[in-house]
């Protein structure tokens, strides 16, 4: 069926318009992804992306550039809650040889 010019050009505007509505902003993209302070705001980051990347809104060097952003993220997130960790296990293991360098004195 062939389309006559003023109904393709309706549809071309009616196209249109709906791509601008569904334009990704930077507005609309902070307040859907909100902050990213935790691994659960990393998971939400990434099924937005990819979300997103799937429905056209992010062209492929964006998307693939937040997938890193959030891998670097999550990198620097386990690397800080190691460094906790060590630090907690350090100082219980000072604990512990303080309280076997007393029960060796004390027995002695």
């Amino acid at each position: 069926m062939a389309l006559d010019r003023e109904t393709a050009a309706a549809m071309g505007r009616r196209s249109g318009r709906t791509r601008r509505n569904q334009r990704l902003t930077l507005d609309r993209a902070e307040t859907t992804l909100g902050p990213l302070e935790s691994l659960q705001d990393a998971q939400r980051w990434l099924r937005h992306i990819g979300l997103w990347g799937a429905a056209g809104l992010l062209p492929g060097a964006v998307l693939s550039g937040l997938v890193r952003c959030v891998e670097v993220w999550v990198k620097t997130h386990e690397a800080t809650i190691t460094e906790q960790v060590a630090g907690e296990l350090r100082e219980r293991l000072d604990d512990i040889e303080a309280q076997m360098k007393q029960r060796r004195l004390g027995v002695a």
